[in-house]
């Protein structure tokens, strides 16, 4: 079990039946280029989503579509029945380890407190709810030791935990990570999967760009199954299936997965 203590949050987070994730119609060019078509799916909080599919296939895509990162799209996608564009500050985006800039000259307690400016506003100053919000998420993901540590000097599961602790702070309601497994050893890989099913225990919604096939039953209780278009969404049981994935992935790759 994880040992993140989640629940003590003070900023805690009670989703509702508005809090509902829906796309619908979604198709995505760059140029004359499709990246994405026809996707279309509705999930609450409280969810872990993994985002499936071969390289190429439009789940970082569609990642940065959900995050407001990208503008050029075809449909629709809402966040409690407002456009995405409306409601950025109740969704956090995590990039890949690698897609950070470490050499930038920031303490972890700095990462973390980026997630308080969305609550600002133009003439708000810091407050003693920031600060106090900040250390929490800083004790929540046991990073205290590390606040004053620059961002290079971190592993890739210690910056990894201080994006999601920035997350917490921001109090995000729906977490979108991009391969976060990547550059991870065994044990922060594990660590990181328990935690990411506590964040949906604990009423989050995550949807997770991922390929390793092995252990998706164990992580995700929701699969999106993309190939430039949507192949498949629902219970991971019901469409993480041989069937289903010999449709996206090469057959040594089905054969991995042990399905």
């Amino acid at each position: 079990m994880s040992s993140f203590e989640l629940s003590t949050l003070e900023v805690c987070h009670k989703p509702d039946e508005a809090h509902v994730l829906e796309v619908n119609g979604l198709h995505v060019h760059y140029g004359e280029i499709c990246a994405l078509k026809d996707v279309n799916f509705r999930i609450g909080c409280g969810h872990c989503v993994g985002l499936l599919g071969p390289n190429g296939a439009g789940k970082s895509t569609l990642i940065k579509i959900l995050a407001g990162l990208l503008k050029r799209m075809e449909g629709e996608a809402t966040w409690r029945g407002k456009p995405i564009g409306q409601t950025l500050p109740e969704i956090a985006y995590l990039p890949q380890v690698d897609e950070l800039d470490r050499t930038f000259p920031l303490t972890v307690r700095g990462l973390v407190e980026l997630g308080r400016y969305p609550h600002l506003g133009p003439l708000r100053g810091w407050r003693d709810i920031d600060s106090r919000v900040v250390v929490e998420a800083l004790r929540t993901l046991q990073l205290e030791e590390l606040a004053h540590r620059r961002l290079f000097q971190l592993s890739g599961g210690q910056l990894q935990r201080a994006q999601i602790a920035r997350a917490l702070a921001q109090e995000a309601h729906v977490f979108l990570l991009d391969e976060p497994f990547a550059g991870l050893d065994e044990p922060a890989q594990n660590m990181m999967g328990e935690l990411m099913q506590d964040l949906a225990k604990h009423g989050r919604l995550l949807l997770v760009c991922h390929h390793d096939l092995k252990i998706v039953p164990d992580l995700f209780d929701t699969v999106l199954m993309l190939n430039r278009h949507q192949v498949a969404f629902g219970p991971t049981q019901e469409v993480f299936t041989e069937e289903i994935l010999s449709q996206v992935f090469p057959k040594h790759a089905v054969e991995d997965a042990h399905v």
